[in-house]
């Protein structure tokens, strides 16, 4: 008897460094070590501007030629939908495998729906939700035909399980295919070995209260939120660092630039993610469920705590509520000027020892994850 095997599909993988192809390489590295399935993961040949870690690529990797990237929003959903197609179109070689589709690409799902047959055992893995993201950020209003078209067919047909990035979002699709489906939890952004260096940043001080937004900071982030903070803070106690990009970044970085007590730096090392005492993590209601800001789960990882603004229906204040605090998107100016006010050294002790029950409660749930994939893959 063979080894069972799996097929991943996504727009990114190591070396790549991208936090959904680090994911993915998370599990292709686990079902190797763990149970020596042999993995093929079908990809984009290309680069990302953004987070994640160095990782030498693991399993059998197909790397395939994407378009040329562009700043236009309609030629980038046309890239993604070439992208999807030759994805899918790959994946057909391997249809005795189990196919995975995430959702990077955007609408890869749909060509799995369109192109793969019915018998080929399939599972969804959610990062962000597509097309619904498109019709938050405008770029698809909700009455266009083909926007229309496109949703009815992303969820005509019924993968065999699904994974997402929380229970909540898990709720959300089923209701969307209308019929329960068989959910694994994969939340994103969990660090397993994650070195914590014990030399300090050039910015660090033993007595100030850190507080950091670091990441990206686009239209599905509020920078009001951001803002109440610079303005609110106080330099004796308070100091808060920005590590941002996106299409907020320019305009926060000119906000804050000469604040007194906010420290501007390109990046924060992952090794340094724990000399921070709470990350500030922001959703606008909006994008609930179809988008899970990894940062606020890379937070906890590191034992550090979340302030979130946000919807509390949303999976991250709905897992790590007890290592954080929670900011409404009504009068942010006024919450913020009373947390900041009112947060102790003891208050966030008391949540940093909730972050690391958290963290090893999501480590013992990912491993079981795992094993359920494994074992859905080892079915004859």
């Amino acid at each position: 008897m063979t080894n069972p095997k799996i097929t991943f599909l996504t727009r990114h993988y190591p070396p790549n460094m991208n936090i959904n192809g680090e994911s993915v390489w998370d599990m292709v590295k686990y079902l190797s070590d763990s149970y020596g399935i042999e993995s093929n993961v079908i990809s984009i040949d290309r680069n990302f501007a953004g987070g994640g870690a160095k990782r030498a690529p693991i399993g059998n990797v197909i790397r395939l030629k994407g378009l040329a990237e562009k700043n236009n929003s309609f030629l980038r959903i046309i890239s993604f939908l070439y992208e999807g197609f030759k994805l899918i179109k790959t994946a057909k070689k391997y249809t005795d495998s189990v196919i995975i589709t995430t959702t990077s690409p955007p609408l890869l799902p749909l060509w799995g729906n369109l192109l793969l047959g019915k018998n080929v055992r399939r599972g969804v893995w959610t990062f962000d939700i597509f097309p619904e993201y498109f019709a938050a950020m405008g770029v698809l209003g909700k009455k266009n035909p083909i926007y229309k078209w496109i949703l009815k067919k992303t969820y005509q047909k019924a993968p065999d399980f699904l994974i997402t990035l929380g229970p909540k979002q898990a709720e959300y699709l089923q209701r969307q295919y209308n019929q329960t489906i068989p959910s694994l939890t994969l939340p994103c952004g969990v660090f397993f070995y994650q070195e914590k260096s014990d030399i300090p940043p050039f910015w660090w001080r033993d007595d100030k209260i850190f507080l950091c937004y670091c990441g990206n900071a686009t239209e599905l982030h509020n920078p009001d939120f951001i803002k109440s903070v610079i303005d609110n803070i106080n330099p004796e106690e308070h100091r808060l660092v920005l590590a941002l990009y996106g299409k907020h970044a320019p305009n926060l970085k000119e906000y804050a630039k000469d604040k007194d007590g906010v420290i501007i730096v390109d990046s924060v090392l992952r090794s340094h993610l724990h000399f921070i005492d709470i990350h500030l993590v922001t959703l606008r209601s909006e994008w609930t469920h179809l988008a899970v800001p990894s940062k606020a789960v890379s937070a906890i990882s590191m034992g550090a705590t979340i302030l979130f603004c946000g919807n509390k229906a949303s999976d991250n204040w709905y897992m790590l509520q007890d290592a954080g605090w929670f900011i409404d998107e009504n009068n942010i100016p006024g919450q913020i000027e009373k947390f900041l006010y009112r947060v102790s050294r003891e208050n966030i002790e008391a949540k940093k020892q909730h972050a690391l029950k958290i963290h090893q409660n999501l480590k013992k749930h990912i491993l079981n994850t795992y094993k359920k994939v494994y074992e859905y893959t080892d079915k004859q």
